[in-house]
């Protein structure tokens, strides 16, 4: 069983309940804010994955209009709204589990919130992924709900469709990183928005190479 495709399914369908209901959260910009400040090149090359409705894109494309940004989703609806969002980036659908399969090269790659989506092999996949497409200088940013890998399972979201959370420690993110040598510069704990449907611990990373 594919996890990671049941949730791309569930979120495919509910995409636009998802915008309407995450698009304008505001409470993570200063972290975003803080990723492109760090991104010291003009026209910045950027992945968004797990970009969702294109709600992080469209933040990170007014702070930077110069960024050459591509994001990606598995869930083609919610491709289809970042593309509406923010017409000057590109959106494909990929899975973020195959990096490589891009064949790119990037200053920045931003993943907010899609770890709660992958296993911690995934999770560890990824980051090793995302480590060999940065260039030298480059910066990853990592957020996630907190939790016991225990509680990670098959969970309805508020109409009843299915998804699969992966709850990740601390210490695993951030021994992740360290393995591969990347430089963690932020690290910082958060209370969950107000319009999740329950309350969560969120972590916010961001490392450079």
């Amino acid at each position: 069983m594919d996890h990671c495709a049941i949730s791309a399914g569930t979120f495919h369908k509910l995409a636009d309940r998802y915008r309407d209901k995450y698009m304008d959260l505001t409470m993570y910009d200063g972290s975003y804010r803080e990723f492109c400040d760090l991104l010291t090149q003009g026209r910045a090359r950027v992945l968004d994955a797990a970009c969702g409705p294109g709600n992080v894109s469209r933040y990170l494309m007014a702070q930077r209009p110069d960024l050459d940004l591509l994001g990606i989703d598995l869930a083609p609806r919610m491709v289809e709204l970042a593309r509406q969002a923010v017409p000057s980036a590109r959106f494909l659908v990929h899975d973020c589990r195959h990096l490589a399969d891009l064949q790119r090269r990037f200053d920045g790659i931003i993943c907010a919130f899609g770890l709660p989506y992958l296993s911690p092999e995934e999770l560890t996949a990824f980051v090793g992924a995302a480590d060999h497409a940065l260039d030298a200088g480059g910066v990853l940013y990592l957020s996630t709900m907190l939790g016991n890998s225990e509680d990670s399972g098959l969970q309805p979201c508020s109409t009843g469709d299915p998804v699969y959370i992966n709850y990740h420690s601390e210490d695993d993110i951030i021994r992740s990183l360290e393995r591969r040598g990347l430089l963690v510069v932020r690290q910082s704990r958060t209370t969950g928005p107000g319009a999740a449907s329950k309350v969560t611990t969120d972590l916010i990373v961001i490392a450079k190479k």
